[in-house]
């Protein structure tokens, strides 16, 4: 697993993921990468069905708000609860929050 890459404006220091072509807030177009930040689970939810799968297991997912401002949605192990703190990878392709502590 790897580190979860944001996108900083190098004119306002503003964070984003995915990438954008234009800062929304300052028009600029340069971004350099950054690790993303740890985040807070502000919101849990199960995805318990997926179309053309047939040995689906449910899995958990969360809303994780980081202090940059960013918020995304990742995947979780069970253990996982909301106010829980995450640092945030990349595996098989997609986000996932791991308890930092």
């Amino acid at each position: 697993m790897e580190k979860l890459q944001f996108y900083r404006c190098n004119r306002c220091n503003k964070c984003t993921f995915p990438k954008k072509f234009i800062c929304s807030k300052c028009g600029n177009t340069v971004f350099n990468l950054i690790d993303a930040p740890e985040g807070q689970v502000k919101e849990i939810s199960v995805i318990r069905h997926m179309l053309g799968h047939k040995d689906w297991h449910p899995r958990k997912i969360a809303n994780i708000q980081t202090n940059t401002g960013v918020s995304l949605t990742v995947g979780i192990d069970d253990d996982i609860q909301v106010g829980d703190i995450v640092n945030i990878y990349i595996n098989d392709g997609a986000p996932v929050g791991k308890n930092k502590y």
